[in-house]
C-alpha cells in the first residue's frame, strides 16, 4: 500500500480511541504519522534501487523499529500540544505503526516484522496493493459522526468477514489451479497472489517437475489465463546462481524466481526472473550473470523494474 493509504488507515484506527478524528488531535496525528513512517526506508533510494529493494519492508517495519519510531514521533508531538498525555499518544502512535506492517504482511510483498531476530518476510498474500474495501471502511470510521459500540462492532465484523472471504477466494483459486494442471504435470508447489489491480483475479505460479507456469485465474468463472511457461532449470544452474552475491540477494528479495541458462560465444549466461509481478507483458524484476567457460564471473547485473535498467553488481562486495 502507498503511504497515503496507510495514513488514512492510521486516522481510521485512531477513531477507536473514542476521541475526535482530527489532525489537531495529537492522538489522531500520531496514529496517522505512525502508520506512514515505516516507509521511511525510501531514503535508501538515494543509494539506488538495488539498495532500496534490498532494505524495503525490512528493519523499518520491524517491531523494535516501530517501538523506537513511536517514541520519536510522540516526543516530537509533545512540543506542539498542551495537556499532552504522552503514554496515551505513544500507545496509539505505536498501533498506527503496527498497522502499517500488518497490512503490508496481508499483501503479496510481505514485511520483516521480527527483524533482526528473523530475516524472513511474513506474507499472507490476500490483499491487493490498493484495496478499495479497506479504504471504504477507513473513510467510514473517519467521517461517520455518530459512532457507537454497534458501529465499531459492525466495522470490525465487516473487516473480519472481508479477510475471511479473501482467504476463501485464495483457497478456492488454488484448488481450481491444482485441478487444472494436475492431469498434465507433476505439481511441486503452487503460489497464489492477489492480482495487482483486479479484485476478482489472482496471479499464480505453478512449479512442476518440468516447467514453471505463470498465469492468472478469474475467481468468478474459474477461467485460467496462462502468461508464461518456462522450462525448469537444472540443479547445476540453480546452484551456480545461488552461490553468488547477486543470487543470495535475489533469493532473499523474492521466494519465487526462475533461472534460465544459455551459452553464447563460449560464455555461460544465467538470467533470473522474479515471477511474482507481471505487468505490461513482462515481469518486473530480473538479474543477469555472465560467466566465462570456466564459470568465472565476468559481469553481473540487477534489473529493477525493467530489463533496460542495468545495475552492475560486484561479486567481491
Amino acid at each position: 500500500m502507498d503511504p497515503v493509504t496507510h495514513g488514512v488507515i492510521g486516522l481510521a484506527l485512531s477513531s477507536f480511541s473514542g476521541e475526535a478524528v482530527a489532525l489537531s488531535n495529537p492522538l489522531s496525528l500520531g496514529c496517522a504519522i505512525g502508520a506512514m513512517v515505516p516507509d521511511i526506508d525510501i531514503v535508501a533510494k538515494l543509494k539506488g534501487d538495488y539498495v532500496y529493494l534490498k532494505h524495503h519492508r525490512g528493519i523499518s517495519h520491524s517491531l523494535p523499529s516501530l517501538f523506537i519510531s513511536s517514541l520519536v514521533i510522540t516526543k516530537g508531538l509533545s512540543y506542539f500540544f498542551v495537556d499532552f498525555n504522552f503514554l496515551q499518544v505513544f500507545l496509539w502512535t505505536f498501533l498506527g505503526c503496527l498497522s502499517h506492517t500488518l497490512f503490508d504482511i496481508l499483501n503479496s510483498y510481505g514485511a520483516k516484522l521480527l527483524m533482526p531476530f528473523s530475516k524472513k518476510k511474513a506474507m499472507v498474500g490476500i490483499l491487493m496493493l490498493y484495496d478499495p474495501v479497506i479504504t471504504i471502511l477507513s473513510f467510514a470510521l473517519i467521517f461517520h459522526r455518530e459512532k457507537s459500540i454497534f458501529f465499531y462492532g459492525l466495522i470490525l465484523i465487516i473487516f473480519a468477514l472481508y479477510l475471511q472471504i479473501r482467504l476463501i477466494m485464495k483457497k478456492n483459486a488454488k484448488k481450481a489451479i491444482e485441478e487444472y494442471y494436475r492431469h498434465g504435470y507433476k505439481i511441486v508447489d503452487i503460489a497464489v497472489l492477489p492480482a495487482l489491480m483486479a479484485f476478482h483475479k489472482w496471479d499464480f505460479i505453478v512449479n512442476t517437475n518440468s516447467h514453471d507456469i505463470v498465469g492468472q485465474i478469474n475467481s468468478f468463472n474459474k477461467k485460467i489465463t496462462e502468461r508464461k511457461k518456462l522450462k525448469r532449470p537444472d540443479q547445476e544452474a540453480l546452484n551456480l546462481f545461488q552461490s553468488t552475491n547477486l543470487g543470495s540477494y535475489f533469493e532473499e528479495f523474492t521466494p519465487i524466481y526462475h533461472v534460465a541458462k544459455s551459452k553464447e560465444m563460449g560464455r555461460i549466461i544465467l538470467k533470473c526472473t522474479d515471477l511474482r509481478y507481471y505487468l505490461r507483458n513482462n515481469f518486473m524484476h530480473h538479474a543477469t550473470i555472465i560467466y566465462d567457460e570456466n564459470q568465472n564471473i565476468i559481469k553481473s547485473f540487477f534489473h529493477p523494474y525493467s530489463l533496460r535498467k542495468n545495475i552492475p553488481i560486484a561479486e567481491e562486495e
